[in-house]
């Protein structure tokens, strides 16, 4: 049995969405609620590349038909993120193995270190055989939608000095600033076990270069800030495809630190589930996805606070490229 590895090119967009559909349903095997990219996301990411980043796409096939995928992205100094997926009747012949030899190829010069993330303790077994480590595992939460009526009832609202304010798309000119220096602590913050720390560039420039790359990828911003005599003190954002939007994306939550303990971070999530019915692609969404390192017991009560439960672990393993 050969397996042959090639290259996808983004520009080719039924092998592209050939290709997303492999990766989709490998990566799903034996899971529930599982997010995935849509093909018009997928073609809108790939075929307008990112500036500075180095993406690679592989398919892998056995005698013509398709039998996994694998998909990595790194910028120069930075580890890179690689996703490998099998479908599930051709695991353990290989593919794996050789999707994983052909990123290497691919990133060899650009990276030294790569990343990798599994769900199951097969894939945290294959990794390891390859010389990766485990850097941290999350707790992957998810809460159908539309929530439940009343399913704030009881919960107590923002501090009485605290301000939140919610809005969808570009953050608005007057709390840029703010909403670009608590990315940049936020990157500084999350908990990220044995994994390298890379700094995010936050500023106002990199702020509005992703709002617009997500808004070409039909991303809805759905955002919260909070604020303390004016000052920004914590945000919260979701992700919502509008090509797809049966998934919603729970992304950053963060209060600095010398707030914290005051119910900042529920008034925000509050505020922003809220705000998130405005969206009216939100009607055909049924669930909201996050994720929280297994350490921040913090954030997982407040989770499990607004109706969150948990779906599976995931695990992120780090190690040398070559």
């Amino acid at each position: 049995m050969s397996i042959h590895v090639t290259d996808v090119d983004p520009q080719n967009t039924a092998r592209l969405v050939q290709w997303n559909g492999i990766l989709r349903d490998g990566y799903s095997v034996g899971r529930q609620k599982v997010w995935s990219r849509s093909d018009d996301a997928t073609r809108l990411q790939f075929q307008k590349p990112h500036p500075t980043r180095r993406s690679v796409l592989l398919l892998a096939e056995i005698d013509g038909v398709p039998v996994g995928a694998a998909e990595a992205h790194a910028h120069p100094g930075e580890p890179a993120d690689a996703e490998i997926a099998v479908l599930d009747a051709f695991r353990r012949s290989g593919v794996a193995r050789a999707l994983l030899a052909a990123v290497r190829d691919a990133l060899r010069g650009t990276a030294t270190l790569m990343r990798t993330e599994t769900y199951s303790d097969v894939g945290v077994a294959f990794a390891r055989s390859e010389g990766l480590r485990v850097g941290v595992r999350e707790s992957r939460q998810v809460v159908d939608l539309p929530l439940s009526e009343g399913a704030f009832d009881g919960l107590p609202g923002a501090p009485s000095d605290v301000e939140v304010l919610s809005w969808v798309g570009a953050c608005p000119d007057e709390l840029l600033d703010g909403w670009a220096r608590l990315r940049s602590h936020m990157s500084d913050d999350v908990p990220m076990g044995d994994l390298t720390r890379t700094a995010l560039p936050a500023d106002v420039e990199a702020v509005r270069r992703n709002e617009e790359r997500m808004s070409e990828q039909g991303y809805a911003l759905v955002r919260s800030l909070a604020r303390v005599d004016g000052e920004a003190v914590g945000y919260t954002e979701i992700l919502l495809s509008r090509p797809d939007p049966k998934i919603v994306l729970q992304d950053d939550t963060f209060v600095e630190e010398r707030v914290r303990g005051r119910g900042i971070g529920r008034a925000l999530k509050i505020a922003n589930l809220r705000r998130l019915e405005s969206v009216p692609e939100s009607a055909g969404s049924l669930f909201l996805q996050t994720y929280t390192a297994l350490t921040n017991e913090p954030m997982l009560a407040l989770n499990r606070s607004i109706g969150f439960e948990e779906a599976d672990v995931l695990t992120v393993l780090e190690g040398p490229l070559g």
